[in-house]
Order: C-alpha cells, then structure tokens, then sequence
C-alpha cells in the first residue's frame, strides 16, 4: 500500500527548491553588478595616455561557470610591436618596466572594493534568505 504524500514535505521541498534559485540568481546579479562598478572605478584610475585605449579595454567577461566574472584590461588595442617583441603596455603602465615606473591601476581598485564587493553579495543571500524566512 501507498502512502499519501506529505504536504508538508512537499511544500519544503518546493520552497527550497524557489530559494536556491533565487539565491543563485540574486547573487549572480549582484556579482555582475559589483564587478561593473569595480571596472568604473579602474576607469577612473587608469592613467590617460595620448590614445585612451587602455580605459577602453578594461572589461568583464565570463569565467568557466555563471558565477565567475573575470575582469581585464588590455588586449590587442593596448599591444605595442609584433611577434617575439609584442607586448601589451597594460602590463607595462600597471608593473612598470626598467624605463617607465608603475601606475597601477587595477589591482589597488580591487583591493580598495574588495571587502565592500564581499559585504554586499553577503548582504544580497542575507536579503533573499530572509525574504523566505519569512513566509
């Protein structure tokens, strides 16, 4: 003999079921959201050079999965001589070289919203979590 379903369960199960979606999504968005703010900050911080190229290709792409967002600048607009000597003066103004000293860019706008970046994706689960919680 069959048991009849529990209600209760199923309904849990459903509600669970909403919640990592929404979580999952939420937190997509935010990261999206947070990382389109880092790369304004990188923008502004970018020194301008006779061109502005480099400004222009700080960008975000998609890592291996939907929650990875990998941020660059550089690329073949900021790529300086050809072949063996090619290199990409991204690098270059961010590390400096022999001849020309660092202007970072990149890496202390990241560490500067680092923490911020990590409170407010908290802040976001925290926020659709209590949404449910509350049901």
């Amino acid at each position: 003999m069959a048991r009849a379903p529990n209600k209760s369960v199923e309904a849990f199960r459903k509600l669970t079921v909403e919640l990592q979606r929404d979580v999952f999504n939420d937190a997509v968005a935010e990261l999206n959201a947070q990382a389109d703010g880092l790369i304004a900050l990188m923008k502004t911080a970018v020194p301008r050079g006779k061109t502005g190229h480099l400004a222009n290709t700080i960008r975000k792409e998609r890592g291996r999965k939907e929650t990875v967002v990998v941020l660059k600048a550089g690329g073949a607009d900021t790529t300086v001589g050809r072949a063996a000597g090619a290199y990409d003066y991204a690098r270059a103004v961010e590390f400096g070289t022999e001849k020309i000293p660092a202007h970072p860019f990149f890496f202390p706008s990241y560490r500067l919203r680092r923490q911020a970046m990590k409170s407010a994706m908290k802040r976001k689960i925290t926020k659709t979590v209590k949404k449910y919680s509350a049901e």
